[in-house]
């Protein structure tokens, strides 16, 4: 797992995410922007970052990438079965699509 403490925003305005570690929050946005979405340390198999919010699939079946706090770690979320039916991250290391 990475330790990095990178983020990003969905700019509203400029319909793109901005980027940026915990040490370097981009100065000149204002409003118009989503909540903060941290890097969740895992990439997909196209070796890009999945950050919180994502929607990856796994399997046949598509996933909300959410952290849950009560295991303290980051996990799928699938809206079509209970909420117990959760791939967690070790599931979703070398899987994720």
């Amino acid at each position: 797992m990475n330790n990095q403490r990178k983020f990003r925003v969905y700019s509203f305005i400029c319909k793109e995410f901005i980027y940026f570690d915990i040490y370097d929050y981009p100065s000149g946005i204002a409003g118009g922007v989503s909540e903060p979405q941290q890097y969740t340390g895992l990439k997909d198999k196209n070796n890009i970052e999945v950050y919180e919010g994502d929607i990856v699939e796994w399997g046949k079946l598509k996933y909300l990438v959410e952290w849950n706090h009560i295991a303290c770690k980051w996990q799928g979320r699938c809206p079509y079965y209970h909420s117990y039916h959760h791939p967690t991250t070790e599931n979703f290391r070398n899987s994720i699509s």
